[in-house]
């Protein structure tokens, strides 16, 4: 079994994490490992979450109107 050395900061973090997803340290960084869990970027994720939330909209059928482009530049007026 190898260690690692975390900061006392660090392992606060990842133990929060842990406790929000009621798992153990270990479990929590087990499920990584395994591929059950994933880290991504905050930022990553509000592109997904853009991406899911348009894909939805456009198929929403009471989106099937459509508006012109002169029409959208006339309402925020440029």
């Amino acid at each position: 079994m190898n260690q690692v050395t975390l900061s006392e900061n660090i392992f606060m973090g990842i133990l929060q994490i842990s406790q929000e997803l009621n798992l153990s340290v270990n479990q929590l960084l087990e499920e990584i490992n395994q591929g059950k869990l994933t880290v991504i970027n905050t930022e990553e994720l509000e592109d997904l979450i853009d991406f899911r939330d348009t894909v939805l909209a456009e198929n929403n059928p009471k989106n099937d109107e459509r508006i012109s482009w002169e029409d959208v530049k006339k309402e925020i007026s440029l």
